[in-house]
C-alpha cells in the first residue's frame, strides 16, 4: 500500500497543482470545473475515445467567454502520445494525452512525468476499474500520485473482490438498504434457503460485460430460481458466477442518488458557539441529486404491460439489461432532507472508522426512496406530525442499494449547470461537483493544506 504520508510530502512541495483526470466517466465535469478556478489541466484517454475531448476540449482561461473556438483550441490545446512533451513551462490550459491503454499511466515514464508536472488524480469509477485492475491493488500499490478523494476506499465497490466492501459497511454503519436474501448454489441454479415470498432482484457479474452487473427480477424466490435457470441456458449468466451473486428484496421506489463533498478543510474549521449544532462542522456538504436511466429497461417498460409479457426478447437481437446509459437532474422533497444528513452522517462514520482517514472529495449515495412501516414510535420523534397517536408510522425511507466512493457518473448532468444544493449552498451559479472539487484544489492551495485533501 502507498502511504498516504508520502503523498502528503509530495504535495507539500507542489507550487502549481494540474488536474489529472482518466478520459471517461465524468472527465468533462472534472475539466469543466478545473477551468472554472485556474487550473491546468491533463486527460489521458486511448485514441478510440480521444474524440470525445478533441470535439469537446474544455479550453479557455477562468471566466473566459468564448467566441472564437478554433483560435482558443490553437491557443490552449496541446495533443500527444508522448507525455515527455508536456512540459510545466507553456501557456497551455489543457493538454490531451493519447495513451495505448488507461493503466499505461503506471509505467515509471508517466508517473516521473506526472510527478514533474505536479499532477493531482481526481478519481472516478472508469479510473478503479481500468488503473485499479483487481480490487484496486494497482491503484493502492503503484499508483505513485496524490489522489484527491479516498485511494483506500475505492476497492469497496468491487462487491465480488473486496469482503469489507460496501455492503460490509451498510450493515455495520446502520445504513438502511436492502434486505439480503441467501441462497445455495445447485448445479446450474440457485435454491433459496428460506422461502422468499416477495419481489426479489439477482445481481450476478454479466456472462460478457465483465465490468457490468447482470440483473434479474422475479416476483419471488421460486420464479427468481426458474430465471436464473433461464438466463444461463441463454449464456446471459455464467454458472461460475453464481457464487459472486446477490439475491436481496425488489425496494419500490424512486431512485435518487445523492452527491456528496467531503472537505477536511471545512471540517477542521471553528464554528465557535455554533459548534454544538454540528457533528462535523459543515465538512460533508450536500451538492446535487440525479435519476438514472437504464438500458435497455427503461425502453421495455414504456411498453404496454400485456405485449411486455409476451415479448420474447432473447428471439430478437436486443438483450434485456439494466445498464446506466444517461442521467437526469432531480430534487429531493425539502421535507425528506431530514433523512438524508443522518444516512451520509452514518456512512461518513463507519467509513472512517473501517478505513481511515475516511471520505474525502467527492462521493455518492445512491438510494431508493421509498414508504413503509416504521418501528412503533410517535410520529413527532421522526418529524413527522399527522399520524395520530399510538398509531404505527408509515413513512418514506432512503434505502441504498449502491455506493460510489469517488466522482458518480450522474454529475455530469449538472455540469456547466450545477447542481441546485451547490448552487444555494455557495450563492454561485454553475457549483457543480466538478467545480466543488476545484474550489477545495483551490483553498487547500491558497491555505497551504494540499496534504489535508489528498491520499
Amino acid at each position: 500500500m502507498i502511504e498516504r504520508r508520502e503523498m502528503q510530502e509530495m504535495v507539500a512541495k507542489y507550487k502549481e497543482p494540474i488536474v489529472l483526470s482518466i478520459g471517461s466517466h465524468s472527465a468533462l465535469d472534472v475539466l469543466d470545473g478545473a477551468r472554472a478556478y485556474g487550473f491546468r489541466r491533463i486527460v489521458y484517454v486511448p485514441l478510440k475515445r480521444a474524440n470525445i475531448y478533441l470535439r469537446h476540449p474544455i479550453v479557455g482561461d477562468q471566466n473566459e467567454e468564448i467566441e472564437d473556438l478554433p483560435e482558443i483550441v490553437k491557443r490552449d490545446l496541446i495533443v500527444t502520445n508522448d507525455v515527455a512533451q508536456i512540459k510545466k513551462k507553456g501557456n497551455w490550459k489543457l493538454a490531451i494525452l493519447i495513451v495505448d491503454r488507461y493503466d499505461d499511466v503506471l509505467k515509471n515514464e508517466y508517473q516521473d512525468a506526472f510527478t514533474e508536472l505536479e499532477t493531482i488524480q481526481i478519481p472516478n469509477r472508469a479510473f478503479a476499474v481500468y488503473v485499479g485492475g483487481y480490487a484496486c491493488e494497482k491503484i493502492e500499490r503503484n499508483f505513485k500520485l496524490p489522489i484527491l478523494g479516498s485511494r483506500n476506499l475505492l476497492k469497496i465497490e468491487n462487491r465480488e473482490e473486496v469482503k469489507e466492501n460496501y455492503y460490509y459497511l451498510l450493515e455495520k454503519g446502520g445504513v438502511p438498504h436492502p434486505e439480503e436474501y441467501k441462497y445455495k448454489v445447485i448445479g446450474s441454479g440457485i435454491e433459496f434457503e428460506q422461502e422468499v415470498p416477495g419481489p426479489v432482484v439477482f445481481k450476478v457479474p454479466h456472462a460478457v460485460r465483465r465490468l457490468e452487473r447482470g440483473f434479474l427480477f422475479a416476483a419471488n424466490g421460486k420464479e427468481m430460481e426458474r430465471k436464473v435457470r433461464e438466463a444461463i441456458e441463454q449464456g446471459d449468466i455464467d454458472p461460475n458466477d453464481l457464487k459472486d451473486g446477490r439475491a436481496e428484496e425488489y425496494v419500490p421506489g424512486v431512485t435518487a442518488n445523492l452527491n456528496f463533498f467531503h472537505s477536511p478543510i471545512d471540517a477542521k474549521a471553528d464554528l465557535g458557539e455554533l459548534s454544538k449544532y454540528y457533528e462535523n462542522n459543515l465538512g460533508t456538504q450536500f451538492i446535487s441529486v440525479d435519476m438514472r436511466f437504464e438500458a435497455t429497461h427503461d425502453g421495455i417498460s414504456r411498453m404496454h404491460a400485456k405485449d411486455q409479457i409476451q415479448c420474447d426478447w432473447s428471439k430478437t437481437r436486443y438483450s434485456e439489461t439494466f445498464e446506466v446509459v444517461a442521467h437526469g437532474g432531480e430534487s429531493v422533497r425539502e421535507s425528506l432532507l431530514r433523512l438524508v444528513f443522518p444516512i451520509v452522517d452514518k456512512f461518513d462514520k463507519i467509513c472512517k472508522e473501517e478505513y481511515p482517514p475516511g471520505m474525502i472529495g467527492a462521493y455518492c449515495i445512491q438510494t431508493l426512496i421509498t414508504f413503509r412501516q416504521q418501528a412503533l414510535m410517535e410520529g413527532a420523534t421522526i418529524g413527522v406530525y399527522d399520524v395520530p397517536e399510538g398509531k404505527r408510522v408509515t413513512d418514506f425511507d432512503f434505502v441504498c442499494q449502491d455506493v460510489a466512493t469517488r466522482l458518480g457518473g450522474g454529475t455530469n448532468a449538472h455540469m456547466g449547470l450545477g447542481g441546485q444544493y451547490g448552487i444555494v449552498l455557495y450563492n454561485k451559479q454553475g457549483m457543480s461537483m466538478g467545480k466543488r472539487i476545484a474550489l477545495e484544489l483551490k483553498k487547500a492551495k491558497e491555505k497551504k493544506m494540499l496534504e489535508e485533501i489528498v491520499t
